[in-house]
């Protein structure tokens, strides 16, 4: 059974937008382009907190993606000399200077990060359909066909450091991941045939590059208990941008939440989610 695409009533999220609301609608807001617009901005802005120091960590994960891609475009003719290149150019573009980091340095972790995921040799008896194609409400990172166990997606997530002790918990959570269910539902939408598999590939890079897979089976009974929660949270989610439900907080993961402390507590907190005094201490920057 392939989940039915939901009725028109409602608009369909995509899974970061649904994960930001999940925590809080309130951080959903806080992190909308189109939310306290009475700044009056030419063009839409996020609200970001404002860092002691630049950090790499997401800029890393990129880098590491578009150089494992070089690979699985054209395994045959692939170029090393373009995949570095092209590791150095992504994370130049949003390389800050700093004591802490250099250039060649992080290009050589994100180059480390690609061999390991080649030795890992993850695409074997796979058919790729679709390399980081966006789809209506989604960007899958990898949508691939394998000669037996049929057509599933995986999604590459990278960390710098994750502790030996936490490995296993931090894989485990992927399981009922928001992001990973609504990768099957769409991918089965636009495919015209049932997912039966969603992957996650966890990169750690320090203190040496570790490739940790883990496979979830899908079932058309388990996709479609995920689509029938998920239906209802895009129902409150499009009440609220409508202005038919009150936006309100998750109280508890203001510093309970899986990142420990929200990121907008103080917008909430102590600056009143008023958008002038916010400016004090978060910067706006483009989306």
């Amino acid at each position: 059974m392939i989940a039915t695409d939901p009725p028109s009533t409602f608009r369909v999220y995509s899974p970061s937008q649904t994960a930001d609301w999940l925590q809080c609608p309130i951080f959903r807001r806080f992190r909308k382009p189109s939310v306290l617009s009475s700044l009056n901005e030419a063009t839409p802005h996020v609200w970001q907190e404002r860092a002691v120091e630049w950090e790499p960590a997401r800029v890393l994960g990129t880098a590491v993606q578009a150089g494992y891609n070089v690979y699985l475009k054209d395994p045959h003719s692939a170029d090393d000399a373009i995949a570095e290149d092209l590791v150095e150019a992504t994370i130049a573009r949003e390389f800050v200077e700093q004591p802490k980091y250099t250039l060649p340095g992080l290009t050589k972790l994100a180059l480390r990060g690609v061999e390991a995921l080649l030795e890992a040799d993850l695409f074997t008896r796979h058919v790729i359909l679709d390399l980081d194609q966006p789809l209506t409400h989604s960007r899958p990172d990898y949508v691939s066909r394998h000669e037996t166990q049929g057509l599933g997606v995986t999604d590459l997530k990278v960390s710098a450091r994750v502790d030996e002790r936490y490995r296993v918990k931090r894989l485990s959570e992927y399981e009922t991941d928001d992001q990973f269910w609504h990768y099957a539902w769409e991918v089965g939408n636009t495919l015209g045939e049932d997912v039966k598999w969603v992957r996650v590939i966890l990169l750690i890079l320090t203190p040496k590059a570790v490739v940790l897979p883990q496979t979830v089976t899908v079932t058309p009974e388990r996709l479609q208990f995920w689509l029938e929660g998920a239906e209802q949270h895009w129902r409150d989610m499009t009440a609220e941008d409508d202005g038919k439900r009150p936006v309100v907080s998750r109280w508890p993961n203001c510093r309970g939440g899986k990142y420990g402390v929200c990121v907008a507590y103080d917008f909430c907190h102590n600056l009143d989610r008023d958008p002038v005094r916010a400016t004090t201490y978060y910067d706006r920057v483009p989306k």
